[in-house]
């Protein structure tokens, strides 16, 4: 049966403007803007470079975006404040397709929104936006003013009484953002982006060693979805260059671009393999395995969420070459980990070469992409068991230093975990086991004697504990102790500063070897990775 009783009222309130603007923060609202005037450019035809400048003011805490992209004629005002208008073409590979970008960053970023824009060498129009008329249900309608003329082909926005904050102090990470999502297009198609006066440059990831073998792969072809269009795609994977010529030793994973956009950056996920038994968890060791994916094709069939800040791991193009990608990047992170311990000599000094190309007519999931085997490593001890094995002889007649090794096994176990603050857990293990150990040396190798009183009131400063051990046969040469005393600051800020100190990779690596150096120099404890006789 089916009886009619009433009609029910589908018109959208007011509040669909405040809830699509949750989670939402400066970089993702910047980058919707961005999108937009490239999409705006891409659909003018592309008549001129395109600039976008982008106006920080901290002091009255304002914002301006202007680009020259062309303009929005009167006829498309629309576009610019009405939830889910958008006049995408499919045909287009373009990046802002989803109607609600533009409305949704400014309303995001500021409660008082003014935007100005001049198509050719009409009208320059004024639209203003601000939280009374959002508030305000009963009227759907905002006026559209002429004024006073802005330069052809422009828009304009100024946001004003920002929801947050914007300071200054995060303005190099935005810079960053920027150089890294938009690399590719600033990189070749006529793009500048200027912020605060300075000229983003591009940030990109194909930062290649060469090692015999296993120099990068390059795939690359169509996907036929019949009706839907077809898409490009390109598959590169290889092993990266040192982590002292990179930003941040968490460059490593799975990066996604869609239509020469960055989608998602060091994605290390188990949707790309990073699960057993495949790559298995990320860890350190496999940290110079890295995969990009470029793909090019119509808005439908990118795999992407509405803000363009994460992959749609269900969406069927993924599904299409989710195991391409999971054979690349178990290809290498293997030699990866397997040549942890030799990455200099087995991969470092290999600092140019060719990236080998294979051009297929398919790269749908039913064909097989040709990647070279990875050798079987013979079984390596753990080096817990090498540590203890090595320590053996040493520890037997001088138990005190079994707790300086054990330091260093803890540590490499904890930055194996999948912790948050597994760096800083890391670095606070090693200043107290390096403290411990300078009290050890003192107590039972330097020599000396110490009373009670004396021995604590030495320990209460670790000033004095560096002075004793300076003044004591033990020679540790200035560069080391410089790094010593550096760390023990960075351990001190740790513990007593209210702003939380980042640990780097390269920090904790460091320490580590400083560390392992210090004890070896204090009680001859062997930190070899190989099994001595």
């Amino acid at each position: 049966m089916k009886k009619f009783i009433n009609d029910i009222e589908a018109i959208p309130s007011k509040r669909l403007y405040l809830s699509i603007i949750v989670d939402y923060h400066l970089e993702l609202a910047l980058c919707e803007l961005i999108d937009n005037a490239i999409d705006n450019w891409i659909f003018n035809q592309r008549p001129r470079d395109l600039i976008i400048k982008i106006d920080l003011d901290y002091e009255r805490q304002t914002i301006q975006v202007v680009d020259n992209s062309g303009g929005i004629k009167e006829d498309d005002i629309q576009l610019i404040v009405s939830p889910g208008q958008s006049r995408e073409n499919y045909n287009d590979e373009i990046i802002g397709v989803f109607g609600v970008g533009s409305k949704r960053a400014v309303i995001a970023l500021a409660e008082d929104v003014k935007i100005f824009t001049r198509h050719s060498n009409e009208k320059t129009i004024l639209v203003e936006i601000d939280d009374a008329w959002i508030s305000d249900e009963e009227n759907w309608f905002l006026k559209a003013y002429e004024v006073d003329p802005i330069e052809e082909n422009s828009t304009m926005i100024e946001l004003i009484k920002l929801r947050d904050p914007i300071l200054p102090e995060n303005e190099s990470n935005l810079i960053e953002h920027l150089g890294a999502t938009y690399a590719l297009f600033l990189d070749t198609v006529g793009l500048d982006i200027i912020l605060n006066e300075k000229e983003i440059k591009p940030k990109t990831f194909d930062n290649w060693s060469y090692p015999p073998g296993f120099e990068p792969k390059h795939f690359k072809g169509p996907i036929d979805f019949g009706d839907r269009g077809r898409i490009d795609v390109e598959i590169q994977g290889g092993l990266t260059k040192s982590h002292r010529e990179e930003s941040s030793s968490e460059e490593y994973g799975v990066y996604f671009y869609c239509n020469d956009r960055l989608i998602a950056r060091g994605y290390k996920g188990s949707e790309v393999g990073y699960k057993p038994p495949r790559v298995g968890k990320p860890h350190p060791s496999l940290s110079l395995a890295r995969v990009l994916v470029k793909l090019h094709g119509t808005v439908e069939l990118m795999p992407w969420n509405s803000s363009k800040s994460e992959i749609d791991f269900k969406h069927k193009t993924f599904r299409e070459i989710m195991d391409h990608i999971e054979r690349v990047l178990f290809t290498y992170a293997s030699m990866s980990r397997n040549w942890s311990g030799e990455w200099e000599e087995k991969i470092f000094q290999y600092k140019t070469g060719i990236v080998k190309t294979e051009a297929l007519n398919d790269v749908s999931r039913n064909v097989r992409i040709h990647l070279p085997a990875v050798p079987r490593s013979p079984k390596k001890r753990k080096y817990a068991d090498i540590l203890k094995r090595n320590n053996r002889a040493i520890a037997q007649s001088k138990p005190w230093i079994v707790g300086s090794y054990e330091t260093e096994i803890a540590v490499e176990q904890i930055i194996s975990l999948k912790l948050e603050q597994n760096f800083r857990i890391s670095m606070l293990l090693l200043d107290s086991g390096l403290e411990i150990a300078f009290k050890d040396y003192l107590v039972n190798d330097s020599g000396k004697t110490f009373s009670e009183g004396r021995l604590a009131a030495i320990m209460k400063n670790r000033s004095e504990v560096h002075n004793e051990i300076k003044g004591c046969k033990v020679r540790i040469n200035k560069e080391q102790w410089k790094k010593i005393e550096h760390f023990y600051r960075l351990r001190c800020d740790l513990v007593h500063k209210r702003s939380t100190v980042t640990i780097s990779f390269n920090d904790l690596n460091t320490f580590r070897e400083t560390y392992k150096y210090t004890v070896n120099k204090l009680f001859k404890v062997d930190f070899s990775k190989e099994l001595r006789n």
